[in-house]
């Protein structure tokens, strides 16, 4: 899909913590922690039940090598979003997501975020509206001017007319690879953002899969550390603003481990050859989906 860049003025209410939590909703000052008898790639990386739910889970993760002749190792992790409202009338305008990667032990390198897919600006759901503006100005005529095929000592004559200009307005969603923490080696981090579409003001798109394939130097253990953020309606801006949580334990990453599913057998030792955007998927609304 070719990448698709639309300017549009989009108002910037409160930005708050996904760490906050509202009263009165149950599940709301989750915290998700690492089960300390499995402790490495939980499925459940965050989980808030608000006005409107925001899940992060992982669907798969693979670990092996980015190509045949094994000179770096890599692990291809792939994510689901979602951002459901359970309330009529709530939404969220934008949503902010990073995965920072580092070393979880004693000398093992920082992964790279070598790849990810969405990547650069892609515009969905777009809609076009047509707007109006209309101008107005006199025309004033002195004494002996001949206007209409008489005289007049002094007449003023209105003029005006419309302009009219059809606009084009999308959500918005945004991937880039960024380096974070540091100012100095290759890029750790992995973000979106996904703005509503500021003409119908119906929320960022309902969910969202990720691809993210990291390049490492050796087969150490690390780990991604997961914040979103995210801008609300006033409604729900007002019920999330009370009390807060712990922040999410990191997400602990072991490359010795087998792949959580076998979708991916045939590429384990190739996998800079993985076309994350086949993998990548972004759904508007419930029967819309843009791959």
């Amino acid at each position: 899909m070719k990448p698709d860049v639309t300017t549009t003025g989009v108002s910037h209410p409160e930005t708050f913590d996904i760490g906050l939590s509202p009263t009165g909703d149950a599940g709301s000052a989750f915290h998700t922690q690492n089960d300390p008898s499995a402790p490495y790639q939980r499925e459940n990386y965050i989980e808030r039940k608000t006005a409107v739910d925001i899940r992060c889970s992982c669907v798969d993760v693979v670990h092996g090598l980015l190509s045949p002749d094994g000179s770096s190792y890599a692990t291809l992790i792939v994510l689901q979003f979602r951002f459901d409202p359970r309330k009529r009338a709530r939404r969220i305008s934008q949503v902010d997501v990073e995965l920072q990667f580092s070393g979880s032990e004693p000398g093992a390198a920082d992964p790279e975020v070598y790849a990810i897919a969405p990547n650069e600006h892609l515009s969905v759901s777009r809609t076009t509206q047509t707007e109006t503006t209309s101008t107005e100005g006199s025309l004033t005529f002195g004494a002996g001017t001949v206007v209409s095929n008489f005289v007049d000592a002094s007449s003023t004559v209105k003029y005006g007319h419309d302009i009219s200009r059809e606009l084009s307005y999308a959500a918005t969603v945004v991937g880039s690879i960024d380096l974070r923490g540091r100012n100095y080696g290759k890029a750790n981090c992995a973000s979106w953002t996904l703005i509503e579409n500021p003409a119908t003001k119906t929320g960022v798109p309902a969910a969202m899969r990720a691809a993210i394939l990291l390049k490492r130097k050796d087969e150490g253990k690390f780990q991604a550390n997961v914040s979103i953020r995210a801008k609300a309606d006033w409604k729900t801006q007002l019920e999330w603003l009370v009390g807060s949580t712990r922040a999410d334990d990191p997400v602990l990453f072991d490359p010795t481990l087998s792949p959580t599913s076998d979708k991916y057998d045939d590429m384990e030792l190739k996998m800079g050859d993985i076309n994350l955007n086949g993998i990548s998927e972004i759904v508007v609304e419930s029967g819309k989906t843009m791959a």
